[in-house]
């Protein structure tokens, strides 16, 4: 409860406008997508209680859990190794001086103008949990981008049947009406109730294509042991080969992680010293 509370603190006081809205979006959005999987929807299919509805339940709760989980674990993991002690005077080797934060940073780690910090292993800063991704909440977004896609493909599959069951037939209009939702009411084609499914159809499948490519690029990344700079930059002295690499972020105990978000896996580093090529960096 009070990591919760200086969460919201932290969020409430530090946090970029931006940052603030697309995670409040996100939290209430999900919320209402539950609401909509799991009771709306599911009326069309099931009049009564049936296995399947549990089933389709169990696996609905479960994905969500995941998800919210590994947000929330994005969210909370400091990323910029707050306590460490750091070298001062003659800088090791890959290590620079920040200026924004007036202290030395190492290998592999960026400075956050909207964290207003260094990360540790600096990825990306993602809009949605709010915070950047770095080496110890990595595992994180990992899982949290595989239950995003899993859940999008999923909910798209299953509410196909009622999405044309509210649209009528297949048609060059009705499938239009899924790029440009707007213009067929506006030419009195579909009535406002239709307009929201459509777009809610449309925004689910542009949300399915959108986590599919970001967990294909963060999978590419990780099996050559790189961060999104050092794969536009094509930076491989940090790949080890795929066991270390998935190890360095997952932890000990690796796909097990993607079962639940407060599965303890300690990573095999610190965050500040590498191996390069065989080579230990500090």
């Amino acid at each position: 409860m009070l990591a919760l509370k200086s969460a919201f603190h932290h969020w409430r006081h530090k946090r970029a406008l931006g940052d603030q809205i697309s995670m409040s979006i996100f939290f209430f959005g999900g919320i209402f997508l539950i609401w909509y999987e799991l009771i709306h929807i599911p009326s069309f299919y099931h009049t009564e209680w049936s296995l399947a509805y549990t089933l389709h339940l169990l696996l609905f709760i479960f994905l969500a859990v995941n998800i919210y989980g590994n947000w929330l674990m994005v969210f909370l993991t400091d990323v910029t190794g707050k306590g460490m002690v750091y070298p001062t005077g003659s800088l090791p080797h890959g290590w620079h001086f920040c200026d924004e934060c007036g202290a030395n940073r190492p290998p592999r780690s960026h400075h956050c103008r909207l964290c207003r910090a260094c990360v540790l292993k600096h990825d990306h800063h993602c809009w949605f949990p709010g915070t950047c991704i770095g080496y110890d909440n990595h595992r994180y977004f990992l899982a949290l981008c595989v239950y995003i896609t899993v859940a999008a493909f999923y909910g798209n599959i299953y509410n196909w049947s009622f999405v044309w069951s509210v649209k009528g037939e297949y048609t060059l209009l009705n499938l239009l009406s899924l790029i440009f939702p707007l213009l067929t009411v506006a030419l009195g084609h579909e009535t406002w109730y239709t307009f929201c499914i459509t777009t809610l159809t449309m925004f689910g499948i542009a949300l399915m294509n959108i986590f599919t490519w970001v967990l294909v690029l963060q999978v590419l990344q990780i099996l050559h042991g790189q961060t999104r700079y050092e794969r536009t930059q094509r930076i491989t002295k940090y790949d080890r080969g795929l066991w270390a690499n998935l190890e360095e972020v997952l932890g000990y105990r690796k796909f097990l992680v993607l079962l639940c978000p407060w599965l303890r896996s300690s990573l095999p580093g610190d965050g500040v010293s590498f191996h390069s090529h065989g080579q230990k960096a500090s």
